[in-house]
């Protein structure tokens, strides 16, 4: 498996993280009995967990863009040290992005986000090369 296809199954596997910690949040507001229940209302939380279903969201909306792009660039056998690291440098900046908009570093989250589509742009621009 090359490095550009364990990126993405590690960005797919940091779902799970982010799929969860919101979920933490409102258990630890509103208890485990209504963790367990049907949830039709939702507890007063701490800011954190708006910011963590906005940084879920977000991941998995990015997320389909880059699997498509970097199993282009495999399936098409343009994938090379350039895409790997462009990859590599993907998963660092989208890993930096969700944790840093959950902790609520608004520049820090930009930059990251910029980051994570310099780094698909550079995929991309490999595909046309």
């Amino acid at each position: 498996m090359t490095l550009d296809l364990i990126c993405l199954l590690i960005l797919a596997l940091w779902s799970i993280p982010l799929n969860h910690i919101p979920a933490v949040g409102r258990l630890k507001a509103a208890g485990a009995e209504w963790g367990m229940g049907n949830r039709e209302t939702l507890p007063d939380v701490a800011l954190w967990v708006g910011r963590a279903d906005r940084a879920q969201q977000n991941h998995h909306d990015n997320l389909a863009a880059i699997a498509v792009i970097i199993i282009i660039a495999h399936v098409t056998g343009k994938h090379d040290e350039i895409t790997a690291i462009a990859s590599a440098a993907i998963v660092i900046f989208r890993i930096l992005h969700s944790t840093v908009y959950i902790v609520g570093i608004p520049l820090l989250r930009t930059l990251a986000y910029a980051g994570a589509l310099a780094g698909m742009g550079i995929i991309v621009w490999r595909l046309f090369i």
